[in-house]
């Protein structure tokens, strides 16, 4: 049986969407102020439960584990009702250049210590 990496039309289908959900991802962390919006948060959490599902099927864990954390942040803020303020939101949009750097295979410095930030924002 051959591995789905070895599926060259899987992984540019991958690759597009991966890079859609990270452009709109971009554009929704952009968006929030230091207001509660329900509907960004939504779409932000969708395009993260996505990207995380579909990285670890084809075995881009990193990306993966980083993109969980962000759905359980948008999740959070979502059904808390809690609004982000400035650091929350670099945080968050560093992260998220933090994402594009793994799908591109890039280096990665300080991967552990940007998880273990945004894991502790979900525990707060």
């Amino acid at each position: 049986m051959s591995d789905i990496t070895d599926n060259q039309e899987l992984m540019d289908i991958f690759y597009e969407e991966t890079q859609a959900h990270i452009a709109e991802m971009r554009k929704g962390v952009s968006t929030l102020g230091e207001e509660y919006v329900p509907t960004i948060l939504h779409r932000l959490n969708l395009c993260a439960h996505n990207l995380k599902s579909s990285s670890g099927v084809v075995g881009f864990y990193e990306l993966s584990k980083l993109s969980s954390a962000l759905e359980k942040i948008f999740k959070k803020a979502k059904v808390e009702r809690i609004a982000l303020n400035a650091d929350d939101i670099s945080l968050l949009s560093h992260s998220i250049e933090v994402c594009q750097k793994l799908l591109n295979g890039e280096k990665v410095v300080g991967y552990k210590e940007l998880l273990s930030q945004l894991n502790k924002f979900t525990h707060l």
